[in-house]
């Protein structure tokens, strides 16, 4: 079977086949896994910050605690180049096997870290350091997801399926988190969840790995891996170059950093709205812990249909068409929601606001996992694709860390992110407004110089 979902002979496939609905799987679940290790921090952020990073002035400790989810998403891009060149080489699903478990022994290991109280400044610093760690394994989970299944699945499904990936995995982790709130709160109390009961969330990530590496055993490679493999080998007369050098070689280094440039507003209104959206809730508009996790679930459920409907409507009329409409309502709905949310009015209105806010920011982001897959070849794809994600993502998610570092207060956080929403947005926009279309191209027919003379050409 070939790249675009076709059967030797010519002959299309556009059904899913048990092994295309496995990749796809794997490819959810893994993204999960990796929202889930990321972003639990950021759902405790609270208790964290109270337990490591301990201050009179609750702004301070909350900005030390985005600090440390930061660090994550710095390193990240180090690890997507180091399992990203391992999934170029030797298969997407080796990488991804050793990435998830070392990301969820790390994330499970936070859970039993003392605290500032019992061990002093070592704890932060120990923190920090697993943070660090955990950094580069999912920098390399992030290799694998991407491509697994795009590189599975034939072309009319790729849309939809970049869309759940994205959408579906990252919301699932969001809805898991707060389930574990909601029950771990009522089984110990919250006085007992807000001492010691939120560590059992960074526990629990353990098991999602296990999870995604019982999967990973049942699932096949990717058929444009290892049709290039195949011929790359019949063919080869000396040893390959590292995917690394290639990606930044004249050749293509112009081109990963522009898309990184676009990864990175289009994921800030992720991180502007469901990123940040717990600490809001609760430490801004005073939301009991339940109330905030329902609205968070309920938020992302509607973000992960509106992320499957978008990568699957990009399908139809382009990724770039889905990206222009997503962007001008990322600009429009997330200042003037959080001008809204500003004057604290009803529950069911906040409930409103932060549904139709994360909903916007599931659809800018639906296609691109498609996207950036169809600009690089397979040879260097889950480089290339893993590298720009991971700085993209790395910029944007250091976005809570800055808002609450400008706002200094937490009455002015929501100002501050209202005006942060409308930057990014437009910067979007602009970017997209060069792109050209690559619906269709996941293939191997590439030109010989690339640059930036092909789909991101002006």
């Amino acid at each position: 079977m070939s790249a675009d979902g076709a059967r030797p002979g010519g002959v299309r496939r556009d059904r899913l086949t048990a092994k295309d609905r496995k990749a796809l799987g794997v490819a959810v679940i893994g993204w999960s896994v990796d929202m889930y290790d990321l972003l639990v921090i950021l759902h405790v952020a609270s208790y964290v910050s109270a337990a490591f990073f301990p201050s009179e002035n609750p702004v301070l400790g909350l900005t030390a605690t985005f600090a440390a989810f930061a660090v994550s998403l710095v390193v990240r891009p180090i690890g997507a180049l180091v399992f990203g060149s391992i999934a170029d080489r030797t298969g997407r699903r080796r990488a991804m096997r050793v990435s998830v478990l070392g990301a969820g022994v790390l994330t499970a290991a936070m859970g039993f870290l003392p605290g500032n109280a019992t061990i002093g400044v070592a704890a932060p610093v120990l923190l920090l350091l697993l943070r660090v760690a955990q950094g580069l394994f999912v920098g390399g989970i992030t290799a694998s997801t991407h491509t697994i299944a795009t590189e599975s699945l034939p072309e009319r499904w790729r849309g939809m399926a970049a869309g759940l990936i994205k959408g579906g995995g990252a919301s699932l982790a969001v809805v898991v988190i707060n389930l574990l709130v909601i029950i771990l709160s009522a089984v110990t109390g919250q006085a007992a969840f807000a001492d010691w009961g939120w560590r059992g969330l960074f526990v629990f990530a353990l098991a999602g790995s296990l999870l995604n590496f019982a999967l990973l055993r049942g699932t096949e490679e990717s058929p444009a891996w290892v049709a290039k493999h195949s011929q790359a080998d019949s063919v080869r007369e000396q040893p390959a170059k590292s995917p690394v050098l290639v990606l930044f070689s004249q050749q293509w280094r112009a081109l990963v950093f522009l898309t990184a440039a676009i990864v990175f507003t289009a994921s800030a209104p992720y991180y502007l709205t469901t990123g940040i959206l717990p600490t809001v809730y609760k430490q801004v508009l005073g939301l009991s812990q339940d109330a905030a996790s329902t609205f968070l679930i309920i938020n992302v459920t509607l973000s992960a249909a509106v992320a499957a409907y978008c990568g699957h409507l990009s399908q139809r009329v382009g990724r770039r068409r889905v990206f222009l409409m997503s962007g001008v309502a990322c600009l429009v709905l997330l200042p003037a929601l959080y001008v809204v949310m500003m004057d604290r009015p009803a529950e069911w209105l906040l409930l409103v606001c932060g549904a139709l806010m994360v909903m916007a920011s599931g659809a800018i982001s639906a296609p691109l996992i498609i996207f950036i897959n169809e600009l690089f070849p397979t040879d260097i794809r889950s480089t290339a694709t893993a590298f720009a994600w991971s700085v993209g993502y790395g910029l944007s998610g250091l976005l809570p860390t800055l808002v609450t570092a400008l706002s200094g207060d937490l009455d002015r956080i929501i100002p501050v992110l209202a005006v942060s929403a409308a930057i990014t947005s437009a910067g979007f926009l602009l970017l997209i407004s060069r792109t050209e279309e690559t619906r269709g191209a996941l293939s191997e027919v590439r030109p010989t110089t690339a640059s930036v003379d092909g789909p991101l050409a002006g």
